[in-house]
Protein backbone atom coordinates (compact mmCIF):
# COMPACT_ATOMS: atom_id res chain seq x y z
CA UNK A 1 0.00 0.00 0.00
CA UNK A 2 1.14 3.63 -0.87
CA UNK A 3 0.08 6.98 -0.71
CA UNK A 4 2.29 9.44 -2.16
CA UNK A 5 0.86 12.63 -1.29
CA UNK A 6 -0.20 11.77 2.11
CA UNK A 7 3.60 10.96 2.45
CA UNK A 8 5.07 14.02 0.56
CA UNK A 9 2.83 16.09 2.79
CA UNK A 10 3.70 14.61 5.89
CA UNK A 11 7.70 14.82 5.31
CA UNK A 12 7.35 18.16 3.92
CA UNK A 13 8.10 17.65 0.69
CA UNK A 14 6.81 19.06 -2.64
CA UNK A 15 4.97 17.19 -5.10
CA UNK A 16 7.55 17.81 -8.13
CA UNK A 17 9.81 15.01 -5.61
CA UNK A 18 7.33 12.31 -6.08
CA UNK A 19 8.96 11.30 -9.34
CA UNK A 20 11.90 9.60 -7.14
CA UNK A 21 10.22 7.74 -4.93
CA UNK A 22 11.64 4.17 -4.10
CA UNK A 23 14.57 2.76 -2.54
CA UNK A 24 18.08 3.78 -1.90
CA UNK A 25 20.30 0.39 -1.28
CA UNK A 26 23.90 1.38 -2.03
CA UNK A 27 25.89 4.45 -2.01
CA UNK A 28 28.64 5.34 -4.20
CA UNK A 29 31.67 7.35 -2.96
CA UNK A 30 34.63 8.75 -5.20
CA UNK A 31 37.82 10.12 -3.11
CA UNK A 32 41.07 11.99 -3.99
CA UNK A 33 44.59 10.84 -3.22
CA UNK A 34 47.25 12.89 -2.90
CA UNK A 35 50.31 11.24 -3.31
CA UNK A 36 53.32 12.48 -1.22
CA UNK A 37 56.15 11.89 -3.88
CA UNK A 38 59.52 11.16 -2.88
CA UNK A 39 61.36 11.34 -6.32
CA UNK A 40 64.84 10.32 -6.30
CA UNK A 41 65.78 9.97 -9.77
CA UNK A 42 67.79 13.00 -9.88
CA UNK A 43 69.95 11.55 -7.36
CA UNK A 44 68.37 13.85 -4.42
CA UNK A 45 65.67 13.31 -2.32
CA UNK A 46 62.80 15.83 -3.88
CA UNK A 47 59.53 16.04 -2.39
CA UNK A 48 56.61 16.33 -5.05
CA UNK A 49 52.83 15.86 -5.37
CA UNK A 50 50.33 14.40 -7.60
CA UNK A 51 46.79 13.91 -7.80
CA UNK A 52 44.85 10.99 -8.35
CA UNK A 53 40.91 10.41 -8.47
CA UNK A 54 40.11 6.87 -7.36
CA UNK A 55 37.72 4.78 -9.11
CA UNK A 56 34.15 4.94 -7.52
CA UNK A 57 33.61 2.33 -5.01
CA UNK A 58 30.11 1.72 -3.90
CA UNK A 59 28.96 -0.29 -0.66
CA UNK A 60 25.46 -1.06 0.67
CA UNK A 61 23.61 1.62 2.24
CA UNK A 62 20.24 1.77 3.36
CA UNK A 63 17.89 4.59 3.01
CA UNK A 64 14.51 5.79 1.40
CA UNK A 65 14.33 9.30 -1.25
CA UNK A 66 11.84 11.01 0.72
CA UNK A 67 13.41 10.63 3.97
CA UNK A 68 17.09 11.68 2.87
CA UNK A 69 15.22 14.84 0.83
CA UNK A 70 13.33 15.71 4.14
CA UNK A 71 16.31 15.28 6.68
CA UNK A 72 18.90 17.36 3.78
CA UNK A 73 15.87 20.09 3.81
CA UNK A 74 14.97 20.58 7.68
CA UNK A 75 17.86 19.23 9.27
CA UNK A 76 20.72 20.47 6.82
CA UNK A 77 19.76 23.48 5.98
CA UNK A 78 19.56 22.68 2.19
CA UNK A 79 16.98 24.85 0.55
CA UNK A 80 14.83 23.53 -2.78
CA UNK A 81 16.69 25.64 -6.06
CA UNK A 82 14.06 23.22 -8.30
CA UNK A 83 14.56 21.36 -11.71
CA UNK A 84 18.05 21.90 -13.24
CA UNK A 85 20.02 20.12 -16.44
CA UNK A 86 21.60 17.91 -13.65
CA UNK A 87 18.58 16.80 -11.77
CA UNK A 88 16.34 18.05 -9.11
CA UNK A 89 18.51 20.64 -6.91
CA UNK A 90 18.57 21.19 -3.06
CA UNK A 91 21.56 24.17 -2.73
CA UNK A 92 23.35 25.26 0.36
CA UNK A 93 25.68 28.08 0.22
CA UNK A 94 29.15 28.53 1.85
CA UNK A 95 28.38 30.29 5.06
CA UNK A 96 30.47 31.61 7.63
CA UNK A 97 29.03 31.20 11.42
CA UNK A 98 30.41 31.90 14.41
CA UNK A 99 30.33 29.60 17.60
CA UNK A 100 29.40 30.40 20.69
CA UNK A 101 29.98 29.17 24.11
CA UNK A 102 29.36 25.77 25.41
CA UNK A 103 31.09 24.72 21.78
CA UNK A 104 34.35 24.06 21.36
CA UNK A 105 35.10 26.34 18.63
CA UNK A 106 33.10 29.52 20.89
CA UNK A 107 34.72 32.74 19.42
CA UNK A 108 35.96 31.40 16.01
CA UNK A 109 34.08 31.72 12.36
CA UNK A 110 33.56 28.86 10.87
CA UNK A 111 33.37 28.77 7.00
CA UNK A 112 31.03 25.84 5.76
CA UNK A 113 31.35 24.40 2.22
CA UNK A 114 29.25 25.30 -0.12
CA UNK A 115 27.15 21.72 -1.18
CA UNK A 116 24.76 20.70 -3.40
CA UNK A 117 22.06 17.45 -4.36
CA UNK A 118 20.97 16.92 -7.56
CA UNK A 119 17.64 14.01 -7.52
CA UNK A 120 17.00 11.91 -10.63
CA UNK A 121 15.15 8.61 -11.11
CA UNK A 122 17.60 6.87 -11.07
CA UNK A 123 20.56 8.61 -8.35
CA UNK A 124 20.52 11.02 -5.63
CA UNK A 125 24.25 13.14 -6.17
CA UNK A 126 25.82 14.75 -3.08
CA UNK A 127 28.03 17.31 -4.27
CA UNK A 128 30.50 19.39 -2.21
CA UNK A 129 33.80 21.64 -1.87
CA UNK A 130 36.02 19.41 -0.74
CA UNK A 131 37.74 21.85 1.74
CA UNK A 132 39.00 21.58 5.37
CA UNK A 133 36.75 24.33 6.85
CA UNK A 134 38.38 23.08 10.50
CA UNK A 135 41.95 21.43 11.44
CA UNK A 136 43.40 20.62 15.19
CA UNK A 137 39.80 22.74 16.95
CA UNK A 138 41.18 26.00 14.55
CA UNK A 139 38.69 26.73 11.78
CA UNK A 140 40.39 27.67 8.60
CA UNK A 141 40.92 30.72 6.59
CA UNK A 142 38.83 29.97 3.27
CA UNK A 143 40.87 32.78 1.15
CA UNK A 144 43.03 29.79 -0.41
CA UNK A 145 41.11 26.55 1.72
CA UNK A 146 42.84 23.24 2.15
CA UNK A 147 41.91 20.07 0.52
CA UNK A 148 40.69 17.40 1.93
CA UNK A 149 42.04 14.05 0.85
CA UNK A 150 43.55 11.21 2.08
CA UNK A 151 47.46 11.31 1.56
CA UNK A 152 49.32 8.16 0.59
CA UNK A 153 53.51 8.64 0.42
CA UNK A 154 55.19 7.14 -2.68
CA UNK A 155 58.89 6.55 -3.65
CA UNK A 156 60.21 6.94 -7.22
CA UNK A 157 63.46 5.65 -8.72
CA UNK A 158 64.72 5.02 -11.71
CA UNK A 159 64.16 1.72 -13.20
CA UNK A 160 66.61 -0.33 -15.54
CA UNK A 161 65.68 1.60 -18.37
CA UNK A 162 66.50 4.96 -16.47
CA UNK A 163 63.10 6.31 -16.82
CA UNK A 164 61.70 7.15 -13.18
CA UNK A 165 59.12 4.50 -11.71
CA UNK A 166 56.99 4.12 -9.16
CA UNK A 167 59.32 2.03 -6.67
CA UNK A 168 57.13 2.13 -3.43
CA UNK A 169 53.74 3.13 -2.02
CA UNK A 170 52.56 3.16 1.03
CA UNK A 171 49.78 0.95 2.12
CA UNK A 172 47.89 3.07 4.74
CA UNK A 173 47.11 6.92 4.70
CA UNK A 174 49.80 9.47 5.88
CA UNK A 175 50.39 12.22 7.75
CA UNK A 176 52.08 14.59 5.05
CA UNK A 177 54.50 17.08 5.58
CA UNK A 178 52.19 19.66 3.90
CA UNK A 179 48.89 19.76 2.98
CA UNK A 180 47.77 21.11 -0.29
CA UNK A 181 45.68 24.48 -0.32
CA UNK A 182 43.10 25.20 -3.38
CA UNK A 183 45.30 27.12 -5.61
CA UNK A 184 48.17 24.66 -6.00
CA UNK A 185 45.96 21.79 -6.09
CA UNK A 186 44.08 22.72 -9.21
CA UNK A 187 47.33 23.97 -10.80
CA UNK A 188 48.69 19.97 -10.39
CA UNK A 189 45.21 18.92 -11.01
CA UNK A 190 44.72 20.49 -14.25
CA UNK A 191 40.57 20.82 -13.91
CA UNK A 192 38.18 23.10 -12.24
CA UNK A 193 36.88 22.88 -8.94
CA UNK A 194 33.94 22.38 -10.62
CA UNK A 195 34.90 19.28 -12.01
CA UNK A 196 36.89 18.25 -9.02
CA UNK A 197 33.14 18.56 -6.84
CA UNK A 198 31.71 16.56 -9.75
CA UNK A 199 34.53 13.93 -9.48
CA UNK A 200 34.10 13.53 -5.74
CA UNK A 201 30.85 13.15 -5.38
CA UNK A 202 29.06 10.69 -3.58
CA UNK A 203 25.81 8.58 -5.31
CA UNK A 204 22.84 7.26 -3.29
CA UNK A 205 21.60 4.87 -5.80
CA UNK A 206 17.39 4.76 -6.09
CA UNK A 207 16.03 1.24 -6.98
CA UNK A 208 12.04 1.47 -7.87
CA UNK A 209 9.87 -0.10 -5.86
CA UNK A 210 6.44 -0.87 -4.97
CA UNK A 211 5.07 0.41 -2.05
CA UNK A 212 2.81 -2.89 -1.66
CA UNK A 213 6.05 -4.76 -1.15
CA UNK A 214 8.57 -2.63 0.29
CA UNK A 215 8.87 0.47 2.47
CA UNK A 216 9.77 3.62 0.58
CA UNK A 217 9.03 6.15 3.07
CA UNK A 218 8.76 6.42 7.22
CA UNK A 219 7.29 9.58 9.14
CA UNK A 220 5.77 11.11 11.64
CA UNK A 221 2.50 13.07 12.49
CA UNK A 222 2.09 15.17 15.23
CA UNK A 223 -1.21 17.14 16.19
CA UNK A 224 -2.33 19.57 18.54
CA UNK A 225 -6.40 18.81 18.72
CA UNK A 226 -6.94 20.92 21.41
CA UNK A 227 -4.10 23.10 24.13
CA UNK A 228 -4.58 20.55 26.42
CA UNK A 229 -4.16 17.28 24.02
CA UNK A 230 -1.97 15.53 21.89
CA UNK A 231 -1.94 12.51 19.74
CA UNK A 232 0.81 11.34 16.57
CA UNK A 233 0.21 8.90 14.09
CA UNK A 234 3.15 6.90 12.66
CA UNK A 235 3.21 6.84 8.77
CA UNK A 236 4.62 3.88 6.31
CA UNK A 237 4.32 4.73 2.84
CA UNK A 238 2.10 7.55 3.53
CA UNK A 239 -0.32 4.96 5.31
CA UNK A 240 -0.97 4.63 8.95
CA UNK A 241 0.77 2.10 9.88
CA UNK A 242 -2.29 0.78 12.32
CA UNK A 243 -4.16 0.74 9.55
CA UNK A 244 -2.46 -2.49 7.11
CA UNK A 245 0.28 -5.11 8.18
CA UNK A 246 3.68 -3.27 7.12
CA UNK A 247 5.42 -6.12 9.04
CA UNK A 248 5.69 -7.93 4.97
CA UNK A 249 7.07 -4.40 3.74
CA UNK A 250 11.38 -5.24 2.76
CA UNK A 251 13.10 -2.43 3.99
CA UNK A 252 16.18 -0.37 2.35
CA UNK A 253 18.40 -3.42 3.91
CA UNK A 254 16.01 -6.23 2.48
CA UNK A 255 14.80 -7.40 5.61
CA UNK A 256 11.01 -7.05 7.22
CA UNK A 257 10.65 -5.50 10.63
CA UNK A 258 8.75 -7.55 13.77
CA UNK A 259 7.40 -3.87 14.92
CA UNK A 260 8.63 -0.80 15.85
CA UNK A 261 9.51 1.03 19.20
CA UNK A 262 6.73 4.17 19.97
CA UNK A 263 7.47 7.03 22.09
CA UNK A 264 7.12 10.88 23.20
CA UNK A 265 10.14 12.41 24.65
CA UNK A 266 10.30 15.50 26.63
CA UNK A 267 12.55 18.02 26.06
CA UNK A 268 12.58 20.74 29.00
CA UNK A 269 15.85 20.84 30.96
CA UNK A 270 17.93 17.80 32.23
CA UNK A 271 16.78 14.31 31.93
CA UNK A 272 14.74 13.01 35.12
CA UNK A 273 16.74 9.59 36.13
CA UNK A 274 20.22 8.94 35.11
CA UNK A 275 21.56 7.64 31.39
CA UNK A 276 20.20 3.64 32.05
CA UNK A 277 16.76 5.15 32.60
CA UNK A 278 16.71 7.69 29.43
CA UNK A 279 19.10 6.94 26.93
CA UNK A 280 17.87 9.48 24.59
CA UNK A 281 18.90 12.20 26.74
CA UNK A 282 14.96 13.75 26.92
CA UNK A 283 13.68 15.31 30.16
CA UNK A 284 12.02 12.24 30.17
CA UNK A 285 10.07 9.34 27.85
CA UNK A 286 6.38 7.93 27.64
CA UNK A 287 6.45 4.83 26.27
CA UNK A 288 3.15 4.45 23.48
CA UNK A 289 2.00 0.98 22.66
CA UNK A 290 1.48 0.29 18.75
CA UNK A 291 -2.11 0.61 17.78
CA UNK A 292 -3.26 1.90 20.93
CA UNK A 293 -4.69 5.53 21.36
CA UNK A 294 -1.61 7.85 21.14
CA UNK A 295 -3.69 10.71 22.44
CA UNK A 296 -1.93 12.22 26.45
CA UNK A 297 -3.24 15.10 28.09
CA UNK A 298 -0.99 18.61 28.51
CA UNK A 299 -0.59 20.46 31.28
CA UNK A 300 1.35 23.36 32.59
CA UNK A 301 2.95 23.49 35.68
CA UNK A 302 5.60 23.63 38.15
CA UNK A 303 7.50 20.41 37.52
CA UNK A 304 7.63 17.70 34.85
CA UNK A 305 6.47 14.34 34.83
CA UNK A 306 3.63 11.99 33.49
CA UNK A 307 1.36 10.25 35.71
CA UNK A 308 0.14 6.69 33.54
CA UNK A 309 -3.13 6.79 35.40
CA UNK A 310 -4.24 10.01 33.88
CA UNK A 311 -2.28 10.03 30.64
CA UNK A 312 -1.68 13.77 31.71
CA UNK A 313 2.14 15.10 30.82
CA UNK A 314 2.68 18.18 33.17
CA UNK A 315 5.58 20.42 31.60
CA UNK A 316 7.28 23.66 33.64
CA UNK A 317 6.96 26.70 31.16
CA UNK A 318 8.91 28.90 33.15
CA UNK A 319 11.91 27.41 32.57
CA UNK A 320 14.43 28.37 30.46
CA UNK A 321 14.50 26.00 27.72
CA UNK A 322 11.36 25.92 26.00
CA UNK A 323 9.18 23.02 26.60
CA UNK A 324 8.74 20.40 23.33
CA UNK A 325 7.86 17.38 23.16
CA UNK A 326 9.02 14.70 19.67
CA UNK A 327 6.55 11.63 18.65
CA UNK A 328 9.43 9.44 18.25
CA UNK A 329 9.25 5.35 16.07
CA UNK A 330 12.29 3.15 15.45
CA UNK A 331 11.81 0.30 13.94
CA UNK A 332 12.46 -3.34 15.83
CA UNK A 333 14.76 -4.89 15.56
CA UNK A 334 16.69 -2.22 15.01
CA UNK A 335 20.00 -4.43 14.23
CA UNK A 336 22.69 -1.42 14.08
CA UNK A 337 20.63 -0.09 10.98
CA UNK A 338 17.97 2.12 13.35
CA UNK A 339 15.85 3.26 10.64
CA UNK A 340 13.24 5.81 12.68
CA UNK A 341 11.95 9.23 12.36
CA UNK A 342 10.40 11.72 14.71
CA UNK A 343 7.92 15.24 14.39
CA UNK A 344 8.42 18.11 17.11
CA UNK A 345 6.50 20.24 18.61
CA UNK A 346 7.24 23.30 20.94
CA UNK A 347 3.98 23.38 23.90
CA UNK A 348 4.50 27.06 23.95
CA UNK A 349 4.90 28.34 20.71
CA UNK A 350 2.99 25.53 18.84
CA UNK A 351 5.63 25.58 16.14
CA UNK A 352 6.19 22.06 14.40
CA UNK A 353 9.49 20.77 12.87
CA UNK A 354 10.87 17.24 11.52
CA UNK A 355 13.44 15.92 14.12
Amino acid sequence: MINIDKALEVLGLPAEMEAYNGQVQTRTIRTITIYENNDFTSGKQVINYSVEFNEAASALFGAYPFNLAAGWIYQGAFSIAGQTDKGYKLHKPAMAVKHEAPSGLAGQTVHYVESSIYFNPSTIDFVYEPYETVVNGVAEDMKDPIIRAQYKARVITKGADGKPRVSWTSRYAITPKRKLRKAEFLKIAGISMEEVMWKCRHTYNIVPVKGETHITSIAMDIEKPSASTLNSTVYINGIDANTFNYKTLINSFGKTYDGYMYMYRLNNGPRIGGTTDNVYGSTLNIPLVPGADSTINLEAGSVNAYNIATKTLTYNPDLIDEASIIAYMEFLPANGKNENCGKEISLETGIEKLF
